[in-house]
């Protein structure tokens, strides 16, 4: 069948992809990894700020919900982004930020969790 389909045909073909498809290259998926995880670290970041500063009000009546908020964020970008540029076929970035992301949600907690018990055995509790 040629290509575009010639009126009376009734039926229409896929057309071929545009261009060869871009190869998944090991440093493009390392660099969405990296930009997913910056971003987990960039929400939890004011909640860290809160604890450094020993400050219970910046801690948890701004940076607990700053990080919820960011957290959701972070899911959805990554989510979003990620699946638009895999299936653009932009060679690694979004898989990366897909990696990234489900590796920081995995992380996050344990992260905390060592945060808290330093913030704790820091106040001598």
């Amino acid at each position: 069948m040629t290509y575009p389909p010639q009126p009376g045909h009734g039926h229409w073909d896929v057309p071929p992809p545009p261009g060869r498809p871009t190869a998944v290259r090991g440093g493009r998926i390392t660099a969405g990894i990296g930009i997913a995880l910056g971003a987990h670290l960039l929400t939890i970041s004011v909640l860290l700020l809160g604890l450094l500063l020993q400050d219970p009000d910046l801690a948890g009546e701004v940076g607990l919900p700053v990080m919820l908020i960011g957290q959701a964020v972070v899911f959805l970008a990554c989510l979003t982004v990620g699946i638009i540029l895999t299936a653009r076929q932009d060679g690694g970035v979004g898989i990366g930020l897909l990696i990234g992301w489900a590796v920081g949600v995995v992380a996050a907690p344990v992260v905390g969790f060592g945060v808290c018990v330093w913030a704790i055995s820091r106040s001598g509790l």
